[in-house]
């Protein structure tokens, strides 16, 4: 499902439309094969695991140091939502329960949701 909203723009010149944001909301196996989420090298029992290891990584060190190094389009949080478990991205801290990272970047003015089945 695709819907279309708008953002206000942070420092625009007046009169300038503000950008159109591109919602996405894609079930687990389009997100999977879409972004491709990679395994979290430095825990073996990370949890999450979409085929090829465990790919949730944690809100500490030295989990947080790596992803701080990874390009933020590329980081996506799990969070504990209303009415189920949801990836979403971007790095957010309410409701956290750990971070993903993907091979492929989320797209600019695009905010993408993934309802969970756990």
């Amino acid at each position: 499902m695709t819907n279309e909203i708008s953002r206000q723009p942070k420092a625009e010149a007046p009169g300038t439309p503000p950008p159109v944001i591109q919602f996405l909301s894609l079930t687990e196996d389009e997100f999977v094969d879409r972004f491709r989420p990679v395994p979290n090298h430095l825990l073996a029992t990370a949890g999450f695991d979409f085929g090829r290891g465990g790919c949730l990584f944690e809100a500490s060190d030295p989990d947080l140091a790596f992803l701080r190094a990874q390009p933020m389009a590329n980081v996506w949080t799990v969070i504990d939502g209303d009415e189920c478990l949801e990836i979403t991205d971007g790095m957010h801290t309410v409701n956290r329960l750990g971070y993903i990272l993907t091979e492929q970047p989320c797209p600019p003015d695009t905010m993408v949701s993934v309802p969970l089945d756990f």
